[in-house]
């Protein structure tokens, strides 16, 4: 639930760098705000708390 990016890239095969899951999740991100859009409901930025943008 709480896997740092290296993590998730050694979980892949092959392993992945961790800008490379980044890239990907930042993808993700976008393709669901796009979604979000063309079905007029709340971006994933909607459901951020205060601690998901705590930088600490």
């Amino acid at each position: 639930k709480q896997a740092s990016l290296e993590e998730l890239g050694q979980l892949h095969e092959p392993a992945l760098t961790k800008d490379a899951v980044a890239g990907r999740i930042r993808r993700l991100l976008a393709m669901a705000d796009k979604r979000a859009v063309d079905l007029g409901i709340p971006n994933t930025e909607a459901n951020l708390t205060p601690e998901m943008l705590d930088p600490a």
